[in-house]
C-alpha cells in the first residue's frame, strides 16, 4: 500500500502472520469511508495482537500489490492468500472495506447482476443485499460487521477533498505521504463528497441489517474525543481484554481545512437575506 510516498509499514511482507492452511475462524470487517478514522481503528485492532491486521486488501488501488507479493491473479486465490497470510494465530482476519470495494466484489463475482448498487440505497432489493452478503461470507468467513462512520459529514467531505488533492491520506512517522499540491477550495466537490457519503452509508446500513450477521457500530468523534474509552469498549465487545495501543498516527486536520468549512457554510448554508 503506497501512496506517493513509503509503503505503510502494515502492508509489508514483515508483517503478515505465520502461514496458515485453514479459513480463518472469524472475520472482523471494518465497513466505512474515506476520512471516518479507519486506519486509527485499524491500527488499534492490529496492536491489540489478537483482532487482526485490517488493511484495504480488497481495494482496487492496494490488491494488485498483495497479488503480485503472494504470486495470485484471481479473486478465489487472493482470498485463500489473504486467509493464509493475514490471519492471525487466534485465527482472526481483519479487513477494512469501502462501499465501492463491495460493488467491485459483487460484480467480479456475479458480473452484471447487481447493477442496483448504483442506485440509491432506499431502492435496492433485500434479495440483492442478501446475496452481496452471501458472497462476503465466501470470501470474510464468519464476518463480524463494525460500522465506523462519521457524524460530521461536512469536515468529513472537506477532509476527502483536501487529502485527494494534497495526495496526503495520513500522518505516521516513518510512513509519511508525499505533498503532491496545496489544496484548493471548490464547493461543488464538498457537495458531492457528502451525498456520496451519504449514498455507501445507506448501503452499508442495508447490507448490515439484511446479512443477518453480528455488528457493531463506532463514530470517529468518538475515536478522535476519547480514543481509550471507546477503543476499551469496542475491544470488550469483540472479545479481547487488551489495553488500547498508544497512537501512532498525527491529525492532519489544520486551519485550512477549517477554513474550506466555514466557507462552504457562508456560501451553501447560511439562509439568504431578503
Amino acid at each position: 500500500m503506497t501512496i506517493a510516498g513509503r509503503p505503510y509499514d502494515l502492508s509489508t511482507a514483515e508483517h503478515d502472520y505465520p502461514e496458515r492452511s485453514e479459513p480463518p475462524s472469524r472475520s472482523i470487517l471494518i465497513c466505512t469511508h474515506p476520512r471516518s478514522g479507519s486506519t486509527l481503528l485499524g491500527e488499534a485492532l492490529y496492536f491489540a495482537r489478537d483482532l487482526g491486521c485490517p488493511l484495504e486488501y480488497f481495494h482496487a488501488g492496494f490488491r494488485p500489490r498483495f497479488e503480485a507479493r503472494w504470486g495470485v491473479d484471481d479473486l478465489d486465490g487472493f482470498a485463500r492468500a489473504v486467509w493464509r497470510h493475514r490471519t492471525g494465530p487466534n485465527g482472526v482476519l481483519s479487513s477494512k472495506l469501502m462501499w465501492r470495494d463491495i460493488q467491485e466484489l459483487a460484480e467480479e463475482r456475479e458480473p452484471g447482476a447487481f447493477d442496483d448498487l448504483e442506485s440509491p440505497p432506499e431502492t435496492a432489493s433485500p434479495e440483492t443485499y442478501r446475496r452481496v452478503a452471501q458472497i462476503i461470507d465466501e470470501i470474510l468467513p464468519s464476518p463480524l460487521y463494525v460500522h465506523l462512520y462519521r457524524r460530521d459529514r461536512l469536515r468529513q467531505a472537506v477532509s476527502g477533498m483536501v487529502a485527494t488533492q494534497t495526495g496526503q491520506w495520513r500522518s505516521i512517522p516513518g510512513a509519511e505521504m508525499e505533498r503532491l499540491a496545496e489544496p484548493e477550495y471548490d464547493a461543488d466537490t464538498i457537495t458531492r463528497l457528502v451525498g456520496y457519503s451519504d449514498f455507501c452509508h445507506g448501503h452499508w446500513r442495508n447490507l448490515i441489517a439484511a446479512s443477518g450477521a453480528p455488528a457493531l457500530s463506532i463514530a470517529y468523534e468518538d475515536l478522535a474525543n476519547d480514543f481509550q474509552g471507546s477503543v476499551s469498549a469496542l475491544f470488550a465487545s469483540l472479545g479481547s481484554d487488551a489495553a488500547p495501543p498508544p497512537v501512532r498516527m498525527r491529525r492532519q486536520a489544520d486551519g485550512v481545512s477549517e477554513a474550506f468549512v466555514m466557507r462552504y457554510l457562508r456560501e451553501r448554508c447560511a439562509p439568504s437575506a431578503g
